[in-house]
This record gives C-alpha cells, structure tokens and sequence, in this order.
C-alpha cells in the first residue's frame, strides 16, 4: 500500500501486533485495575492486566489453579502487576514471582498488603535464571507471546523477540523446573500458538480453559506437561 512516509519509519510488524501495542499503550496512563476481586496499583511501565475495563485473562489464570494442593510450591514469571501470584497465594500456594530488572516488583508486595494476602517471593531475573535449580508444582506464564522487537522496556511484556525467542526458550527450559507431578500453564492466543506448533510438540499439551478477548480472538490457557 503506497504510503507518504519514509520507508524506514513504516512499522514492519504484523497488523495484530500494531493493534496490540496502541491498546496497551492507550491503557498505559491508568495507574490501577480490578481484576477477579484484587485491587492492583500498577507501576510505570508495567502491563495493565485490564487494559479493556471488564476484561482480563482471570478466567484462565484461575483455571491453571483448580485442585491445587495446598502449600503446593508455584511459580509466576514475569508476574507484571502480580495478578497470577496473587491469585495463587490466595488458593494457598507457596509463591515465588520473577520479572525482569527493569520491572518494579515494590507494587506487587502492596498489592498483596492491599488484598490482606501473604507477599509472594519476588526474584528479579530473565525466565528461570532466578529459580537455578529449583523445581515447582505449577509454574505459571503469561507471555509476551506476539512475535516481532520490543521497542520499549514495556513492551518486553508483550512483544518476545524475533522468531519468539522468549516463549521457545521457556518451553525448552519448563521440565527442568518441573516436580514429578508438576505442570507448566501458558497463556497463548489461537493465531499466535500456531507460530510456536514446533515448540510446543516436544511437551504433553492439554487446553483447560479458553475465552474470546477482543483484538486477540480465542485465547487458550494451555497446560504443559514433559511427555
């Protein structure tokens, strides 16, 4: 499509992602969400968890959570605002949550505060760089699962690279992280699952609950077991 602008300023991302990032990025300037009865102060920076009022991924977080032991051990990457974590130690879990440096974790322990809940363990650190050698029941991620370069620090919760280097990775390293017994639960999109298909076949996978989000289409919390 012709288009008066220089070549180099043209957005090469596909039109998903572009959707993508000007919802976030208009959700952005709000400072606080409701989410599946939390009430969540949120950092600069950080993802809003609701970026849609009304609508969030809680149905599918809460699904990944169903018969879950008490005490059981659980891990939350790139925790954001803490809605996973949180969820999990209101079930009873014993929580670890990671993000990245450049993620304030402070808000997540006032988050908890706020909720009357115990805080989870906040670890800072790239996948399960934090966790070296630790395995959990459930280990819980909610990706940046569209594929394409994050321009920003905030889009790092979003955006995971060329080729989808950050999802491919933590498929690779989750049994490793994994207790006998455990099972790892990611948050994939229809379209956007079908990018890492190759990935995904080296793991038992099993949907457990899917939901229609807009800009998104069908959205599926996937239960990741070794084979």
């Amino acid at each position: 499509m012709p288009t008066d602008r220089p070549l180099s300023t043209v957005d090469p991302r596909p039109w998903r992602t572009r959707l993508l990032v000007a919802a976030m990025g208009l959700a952005a300037h709000r400072r606080s969400a409701r989410v599946a009865g939390l009430r969540l102060t949120l950092a600069p920076g950080v993802c809003n968890p609701s970026p849609i009022p009304g609508v969030s991924f809680a149905r599918l977080f809460r699904a990944a959570l169903r018969a879950l032991p008490p005490d059981a051990p659980v891990l939350e990457i790139g925790t954001g605002a803490g809605v996973w974590a949180l969820l999990a130690t209101r079930a009873g879990a014993q929580v670890t949550a990671t993000d990245l440096p450049h993620v304030p974790l402070a808000p997540v322990r006032a988050n908890a505060t706020a909720n009357g809940l115990r805080c989870p363990e906040l670890l800072t650190g790239d996948l399960f760089a934090p966790v070296a050698g630790r395995r959990f029941q459930r280990v819980l991620f909610n990706p940046p699962f569209h594929v394409g370069h994050a321009r920003t620090p905030a889009e790092q919760a979003y955006l995971g690279g060329p080729g989808g280097a950050v999802v491919r990775r933590f498929l690779a390293e989750l049994p490793s992280h994994l207790t006998p017994d455990g099972a790892g639960y990611i948050v994939l999109p229809r379209h956007e699952a079908a990018q890492y298909a190759d990935a995904l076949a080296a793991l038992t996978v099993r949907p457990v609950a899917r939901q229609w989000v807009p800009l998104m289409g069908r959205v599926d919390c996937l239960e990741l077991t070794a084979p």
